[in-house]
């Protein structure tokens, strides 16, 4: 059982996820490439604030078996090799999520059930936006790229978005004592954290991505991207909110 998470830990294995959102065939091997290299450098984040814990660093192993399946798949991403990589990003996102699951390890069932249900939809929502981000970067130098990459994409992280929305709403009604089965149940609830959270995190995103949407769609790429930047802030921000709210109200 992990008895202690390190923040920035738990947060940086979350933006991992921003993995395999996207075809091989859709998009040059160039992007996944510096994608890997991202997912590689913040694993290795995660593996060093895990290891400076003096708690729960026994399943340091798994974070550093992600560093290095990453690492193979840069390597395999440049030697053109994209069959291997994608089963090495496959490798990744698994012990990336067998992390996550023990470090939502609960006494009761359906709490560790909502937990692990939590982060994983929080690496959904934060993997789809880093990814998106990084796509619509892309397009600045492959212009003549299909745009219907970036479209999914974005709607991944609609879907995410929302799917967010209802387990924080589980959260909140949980905090207020409602569901016993919900970690933070009983809890207060700091109303400037949940404001914060909401506003920028849920709001804030929602209309961002609306409007990527509306720009991606007549191939707008630069104004998409730029909006796409806003997106990963708000997100980035409402996700932080969430982890500093997760030994006080709603979990994260």
């Amino acid at each position: 059982m992990m008895t202690h998470v390190p923040l920035l830990a738990d947060f940086a294995v979350r933006l991992a996820f921003a993995l395999l959102v996207t075809s091989w065939r859709d998009v040059p091997p160039a992007f996944f490439r510096a994608q890997s290299q991202i997912a590689m450098a913040i694993l290795v984040l995660a593996a060093l604030s895990q290891a400076s814990s003096h708690r729960g660093s026994h399943v340091i192993w798994l974070l550093v078996i992600a560093a290095a399946a990453a690492y193979f798949t840069t390597v395999s991403w440049g030697l053109g090799l994209p069959r291997i990589a994608t089963r090495l990003e496959i490798l990744v996102l698994f012990v990336a999520g067998w992390w996550l699951a023990l470090a939502s390890r609960a006494d009761d069932p359906a709490a560790w059930a909502f937990a692990i249900a939590s982060r994983g939809v929080s690496g959904l929502l934060l993997g789809a936006t880093m990814h998106s981000m990084l796509l619509g970067h892309h397009y600045l130098v492959a212009p003549s790229m299909s745009i219907q990459p970036l479209t999914r994409s974005l709607d991944l992280i609609a879907v995410g978005l929302v799917a967010r929305c209802l387990l924080d709403g589980i959260g909140l009604w949980g905090a207020a004592g409602h569901t016993a089965g919900i970690p933070s149940a009983g809890h207060s609830v700091d109303a400037t954290f949940v404001a914060m959270r909401w506003g920028m995190g849920v709001v804030g995103t929602g209309v961002s991505v609306y409007l990527a949407r509306r720009t991606a769609a007549i191939r707008s790429t630069q104004s998409a991207t730029g909006i796409l930047y806003i997106t990963t802030i708000f997100v980035l921000f409402g996700e932080l909110a969430a982890l500093v709210m997760s030994g006080r109200g709603p979990v994260g």
